[in-house]
């Protein structure tokens, strides 16, 4: 026995619009699904973020000038923007990571295709809030460690992903 399906000529807006929302449902699953596998591939495949060094550019009765420089590197075929910089310094203090500063920048710098960019961040830290830092490097024949711990945005696209970087160094002053 073979049933029809038939559906009156009142019921098919009806079913037209049940349609165009199953439809646009499933668009946006896929849209959100591409936007979140997009997202995982460019902060592990076609951005690199590292701190290439962290200097002293000067030491003044009221400020410590901390400089950081980071290095962008654009694997993929089409151009990025690094658009904000944000970071945390910490000095050593026997075995424990002290806060010492940080920094939030929105740079825009653009980065070629399958190239990489330097950029310079420079944090001015208190005195009165190195102090330890200054002890510390006092105490270690006029060095410490110092620790870069942070997060880079870059947008390749119309996709900006958050990529961690963290670097351990030993400063003169």
């Amino acid at each position: 026995m073979m049933h029809h399906f038939r559906v009156s000529k009142r019921r098919i807006p009806r079913w037209l619009l049940v349609t165009a929302i199953i439809l646009v449902i499933c668009a946006v699953a896929i849209a959100v699904t591409s936007t979140l596998v997009c997202k995982e591939w460019l902060a592990n495949k076609a951005a690199d973020v590292h701190v290439v060094g962290i200097s002293l550019k000067s030491i003044s009765l009221t400020t410590i000038t901390v400089n950081a420089t980071l290095s962008v590197h654009n694997s993929s075929p089409i151009g990025a923007v690094l658009h904000r910089v944000a970071y945390d310094i910490y000095f050593e203090e026997g075995s424990n990571w002290v806060p010492l500063g940080n920094a939030d920048e929105t740079v825009d710098t653009m980065i070629k295709a399958n190239s990489s960019t330097n950029l310079d961040v420079i944090n001015e830290i208190g005195t009165l809030s190195a102090a330890g830092a200054l002890y510390q490097a006092y105490r270690q024949g006029g060095s410490v460690n110092l620790k870069i711990s942070g997060s880079a945005w870059v947008r390749i696209g119309p996709i900006t992903t958050k990529i961690p970087f963290e670097r351990i160094e030993k400063v003169g002053f």
